[in-house]
């Protein structure tokens, strides 16, 4: 692996393992359930990450069918979505895409990472290396809003267990 992207990898995997351990314990209703405020839910925080890890993979050139498309197609915001996968399936769903691209971001060369213009997220590093960076890093701000979410309702806080969970449920 290349050193760069070493540590943004290590972040990749904790997040996919930080996402899951938001979901522990909740029921579909509630990981649907939105606060008072409004806002989005955790289920629907949960989709909205597992598509970009599907963009990311695409973005890298190594697209895989993304499930939640069915869902999130017509739908602009969470006002828009009329069905929801179960849990379960989000959960199976967030371990493959985050599987493959682990495998894909560990598989990049220098030359890869350097590629320029590969997005326009608000970040002057436009290359490969940039994307994957800004993407963690909004992996991490919506398990943020997730585990915050989770105390919301009335759930215990998440933990940083790391590992125990890519493989099961």
């Amino acid at each position: 692996m290349e050193p760069q992207v070493a540590p943004l990898h290590a972040l990749l995997e904790l997040n996919t393992d930080l996402l899951l351990n938001c979901l522990d314990g909740l029921s579909d209703e509630e990981a649907r359930r939105r606060l008072e405020g409004g806002g989005n839910s955790v289920a629907f925080l949960a989709a909205h990450l597992t598509d970009t890890r599907h963009f990311l993979a695409n973005r890298l050139g190594h697209p895989r069918a993304n499930p939640l498309s069915r869902y999130l197609a017509e739908a602009s915001s969470i006002d828009d979505l009329v069905e929801w996968p179960t849990l379960a399936e989000q959960r199976d769903w967030w371990r493959a895409v985050s599987r493959h691209v682990g495998e894909v971001v560990a598989d990049r060369t220098a030359e890869e990472l350097r590629r320029p213009k590969v997005h326009r997220f608000p970040l002057e590093d436009t290359t490969e290396l940039g994307l994957i960076a800004f993407l963690m890093q909004h992996d991490s701000y919506h398990i943020g809003q997730m585990a915050f979410l989770r105390r919301q309702l009335g759930k215990p806080a998440m933990v940083y267990t790391r590992g125990v969970r890519l493989d099961k449920d």
